[in-house]
């Protein structure tokens, strides 16, 4: 009960696995991955309609079973931009949104940011959900395509185990309503904030002051990353390089955590330390310096 696990699945893909509630954030799997993945998610979020983050094929295996019980999402992927795949420029397409085209309408819930950049603007709601051991706050992202289509990012606090994650979605700017979010944070996971200029991701330390930081949302060059080669995120030429280069940015105040795309990780959920033992796995049964029978 102590444990808990994590698992950065390529892109901005996401587990929470607390054993209790597991959950899902924009899952995005190919190929074997896809292939045998099975329904063991009780509520799985959407960031927001494009294609890399609500995936429709993803979703058909994973939000069915006695244990699925809820997708939740923002309003683009019910209501998106019209004509879709002219206005969302490949990003979202016809044939994927709405994705009630996909899940039934009744296991979808369309969630409204309740901290969002322009607090003048007021969204129907709800905003945030209480699933028991778990409560959910959704705060605004980035990429809104307009206005009234605002995306999300989520706050996921599992109360008895007292951790708290935060997925920012495709966040790229920061605004005073994340202080809202301050000291509340164990863990960040980092999609795009920062990407073109570091220097801001200070600015967001000092509005949220996450405990531990998890940089997701690009593609090794790994002949095995779940993301296989040709589709996005593209490749990065030097991921250590870029995970240092965040190290530097966040000037210590935030623990960097170098999560390996497609590994489950265990958290101890008292310390809220990685366990960052490793395995053995062997690529042959025969060793290939072995002489010949």
């Amino acid at each position: 009960m102590d444990k808990v696990y994590f698992r950065w699945w390529g892109c901005g893909a996401f587990d929470l696995l607390f054993g209790d509630v597991n959950i899902a954030i924009d899952p995005y799997l190919f190929g074997n991955n896809l292939a045998n993945a099975e329904p063991i998610y009780d509520y799985i979020f959407i960031s927001h309609e494009h294609f890399d983050h609500c995936h429709p094929e993803t979703l058909k295996k994973l939000c069915q079973g006695d244990r699925f019980k809820k997708l939740f999402v923002n309003v683009g992927c019910m209501n998106p931009l019209e004509p879709i795949d002219e206005s969302y420029n490949g990003a979202s397409f016809a044939r994927d949104l709405p994705i009630s085209q996909h899940i039934s309408a009744d296991k979808i819930q369309i969630l409204y940011p309740k901290y969002q950049k322009d607090e003048t603007l007021n969204f129907p709601g709800p905003s945030d959900v209480d699933l028991g051991a778990v409560q959910v706050e959704a705060v605004e992202s980035g990429e809104n395509i307009r206005p009234d289509l605002p995306t999300c990012g989520y706050l996921i606090r599992h109360l008895e185990k007292n951790i708290s994650v935060y997925h920012m979605g495709d966040l790229h700017e920061v605004y005073p309503a994340l202080s809202k979010l301050k000291g509340r944070v164990d863990f960040v996971i980092h999609m795009k904030l920062g990407f073109k200029d570091w220097s801001i991701l200070p600015e967001f330390i000092d509005l949220v002051e996450p405990k531990f930081w998890i940089p997701t949302h690009y593609r090794t060059n790994r002949k095995d990353d779940p993301i296989p080669e040709g589709h996005w995120p593209p490749d990065m030429d030097d991921p250590n390089a870029f995970l240092e280069d965040i190290r530097e940015h966040l000037q210590g105040r935030s623990k960097l955590l170098p999560f390996t795309a497609g590994v489950l990780y265990e958290i101890d959920a008292v310390s809220k330390q990685v366990n960052w033992r490793w395995q053995w796995v062997n690529s042959w049964t025969t060793p290939p310096w072995a002489p010949e029978a």
